[in-house]
């Protein structure tokens, strides 16, 4: 657990295990599960991108919402609300993540993870948010 991860794994961590609890199953079942099955690369910073985004979920979704103008939160495919969650979080609440890396980097998840079409509906909700962000000297 104590393994050396790039920004970029962790982020794709956190995003697996988001997604698999989106289908029920708990934190436990899922480490156990890739534990046995993929030996998914994970670490202290995977755990606490997790637990922020679950802690902070309320508060990321209507960021979602407010800067989501084409789809209600209910109409974002799993993935795509996943993979804004997570960047959402990095750029409100983590200090060790530039607020236009994590928008790249979700721009890389939904290119890896999602439709084509879905990498310019993400970078767009976190595009708007960054300049809210931006404004509010953030």
């Amino acid at each position: 657990m104590s393994e050396k991860l790039t920004r970029p794994e962790v982020r794709e961590g956190a995003f697996l295990e988001l997604y698999q609890m989106m289908f029920g199953q708990t934190l436990e079942e899922i480490d156990e599960l890739n534990a046995e099955a993929f030996d998914m690369a994970k670490n202290k910073q995977t755990d606490e991108t997790v637990k922020g985004v679950l802690e902070h979920d309320e508060e990321i979704c209507g960021v979602i919402s407010k800067y989501s103008k084409s789809r209600a939160i209910s109409r974002i495919a799993k993935v795509n609300l996943v993979i804004l969650k997570i960047a959402v979080y990095e750029m409100k609440y983590s200090d060790r993540v530039p607020p236009v890396a994590a928008i790249n980097e979700a721009v890389e998840l939904a290119k890896k993870y999602s439709q084509k079409s879905d990498s310019g509906f993400i970078n767009g909700i976190l595009n708007s948010y960054l300049r809210e962000l931006d404004e509010n000297g953030k």
